[in-house]
């Protein structure tokens, strides 16, 4: 690797202070992190101790534990350590001391507490909180509110829960059920935290922290945008103890405040610990024009792209009703890059752009039996799912997440596929794959091959009496349709399902530290409390919508489009204004 004279700088900074690299997208952090601690490794001669690198993830930690092994020759080893954060405080700071905090006795000489999921209900609260006994489980102490948070699993009771007014008493009971729980040799993993918290204020424990602190006198945390108010409560306990930290990341992309990471804390906590900063500041990543646009949304200094990448101006796509109306211009624009990723701010954006609201109704049914009939596997796949979702919604069933529209009563994802396949394979023998009828003549044809398929031998016992309301079935012609043939409407159909095919399709949290050679930015239709439209992402440049934004749009190389529904001429001209073009 060719180090610039920033990242040499940082590579070379001191152990003995806190350091922070400020690191903008694209900036080569994870590459730049590793050749440090690798050259530290190398250097080190204060064993036992060790280094400890801290990350927020399985994968990140797997992929900097690849490349340290790259430039080591050989894993990190003792008596060094890289894992994730939740993992350090509960191997290092909490497992060993666990019962001097919770009380608990152990089990045959065995004192780890073993850490549960929401999904576990065990230790329920002695008195109710909107009618039901909540499991210690299924709830958290928060220090940013000084409240309780559940997450029971139930979405509805949660909201119910999380807005109830909590008297003394029953703040007084979760305490104390949260008490039993940790005597009885369990946590979650939000107890870990204020267990550590716990046992760090604790006189008779001071010795055990200070030998930790010995033992890993420099701790790198890397994405420390990500840090919970607790978790910067622990690092600022072991400084104190005279550990020294490196923190790595941008501020900037702090993006999880669901998980109560706060980018202002963070950056008091560098001011009041008197952290050096050292920056990376060019993005190797992307072109100008695409790195311009990053810093014209939070309204920060300019970055140096990489001036090796052309400098493609950003586009601006308009819709006028669904996303998904502009599958084929994408396609087009994107056409040449390999990694091609579509981008929104939550699930529901994304499905209307790969559902799209073009085909509906009779119009899927016809569109799946039409794909079925064409001999391709690949519409085979798509028809499948396009009948499914249309017998679904026909009969009002109660389908899981997973799968294919499979009903909850259904255990077999893979029986109610076939199902599905044969029911297609009876309607096509019926006559239904015939793009060559008009849309009335296809609906008579569909009508009486639908209504005959609860009583075929390839019926699921689970679902035979749901399937009762097909014999009942009433199928008319799309409105004013009815002489036009399906092949001239259908076509369009399958290009369009072909189309969402070749795309990959992600929220902005899970696109976060990826690089793309063409990233398509999808502004829901309207805004709200999802964050989700451009306008909140607008609104304020300090915001965690602005910043949802900048991580999004900061994944591309080369090609960086934003899908927005048709816009106002003063909003077009905020949107050109930015750095954006139309197409």
């Amino acid at each position: 690797m060719s180090l610039t004279d920033e990242q040499r700088t940082y590579i070379n900074a001191p152990l003995d202070q806190h350091v922070y690299l400020r690191a903008c997208p694209g900036s080569g952090k994870t590459e730049v992190v590793a050749a440090m601690v690798s050259k530290v490794v190398k250097e080190w001669t204060r064993f036992p101790s060790g280094i400890a690198v801290l990350t927020f993830s399985n994968s990140a930690t797997d992929e900097l534990k690849t490349r340290l092994r790259t430039y080591l020759g050989e894993p990190l080893a003792f008596p060094h350590a890289v894992s994730t954060f939740d993992s350090f405080v509960l191997s290092r700071l909490v497992a060993s001391i666990a019962s001097k905090v919770t009380g608990y006795p152990g089990k045959n000489g065995d004192f780890r507490i073993k850490i549960l999921e929401n999904k576990a209900d065990i230790f329920r609260t002695r008195n109710s909180i909107c009618d039901r006994w909540i499991s210690a489980c299924k709830y958290d102490y928060d220090l940013d509110s000084a409240s309780f948070i559940f997450s029971t699993g139930e979405r509805t009771l949660d909201v119910q829960l999380n807005a109830a007014c909590i008297s003394d008493n029953v703040r007084g009971d979760l305490i104390e059920t949260k008490k039993r729980f940790w005597k009885g040799g369990f946590a979650t993993y939000g107890d870990v935290d204020m267990l550590a918290l716990s046992a760090l204020k604790k006189p008779q424990l001071q010795a055990y922290f200070a030998r930790l602190a010995r033992r890993f006198p420099l701790v790198v945390v890397d994405e420390c945008q990500d840090l919970s108010v607790e978790q910067l409560r622990i690092i600022k306990k072991l400084s104190a103890l005279g550990v020294k930290f490196h923190f790595v990341g941008d501020l900037n992309q702090s993006i999880y405040g669901f998980r109560k990471s706060n980018p202002d804390r963070v950056r008091a906590l560098l001011d009041e610990l008197a952290f050096t900063e050292h920056a990376l500041t060019t993005n190797w990543r992307s072109g100008q024009a695409i790195v311009d646009i990053c810093s014209n949304l939070l309204g920060i200094e300019r970055v140096m792209g990489n001036p090796e990448i052309a400098s493609l101006k950003p586009k601006l796509l308009e819709y006028t009703n669904c996303p998904s109306e502009l599958l084929p211009r994408i396609i087009e624009l994107t056409r040449g890059y390999e990694r091609i990723v579509v981008v929104a701010r939550g699930h529901t954006t994304l499905q209307r752009f790969r559902k799209g609201e073009t085909f509906s109704g009779t119009e899927t049914l016809a569109l799946a039996c039409v794909a079925a009939g064409s001999g391709s596997l690949k519409e085979l796949k798509i028809s499948v799912n396009l009948f499914a979702q249309w017998l679904a919604d026909k009969l009002k069933l109660q389908v899981t997440r997973a799968g294919t529209y499979c009903p909850v009563a259904v255990e077999s994802k893979l029986a109610w596929r076939r199902f599905v396949h044969e029911c297609l394979k009876f309607l096509i023998a019926g006559g239904v794959a015939n793009v060559n009828l008009t849309w009335t003549q296809w609906a008579s044809v569909a009508k009486q091959a639908i209504q005959q398929i609860p009583d075929q031998p390839f019926v699921l016992p689970e679902i035979e009496a749901e399937l009762g309301a097909l014999r009942l079935l009433s199928l008319k012609a799309p409105a004013r349709q009815g002489k036009q043939l399906l092949s001239i409407r259908l076509a369009q159909g399958v290009d369009q399902q072909n189309s969402v095919d070749q795309l990959r399709y992600e929220t902005i949290h899970q696109v976060k530290g990826e690089t793309h050679d063409a990233t398509v930015v999808v502004s829901s239709r309207q805004g709200g409390v999802h964050q989700s439209h451009w306008q909140d992402w607008l609104k304020d440049p300090t915001s965690e919508a602005a910043r949802f934004a900048y991580v999004a749009s900061s994944r591309p190389r080369h090609l960086l489009i934003w899908a927005v529904k048709k816009l106002k001429p003063a909003q077009a001209e905020v949107l050109t204004a930015l750095g954006f073009e139309f197409v």
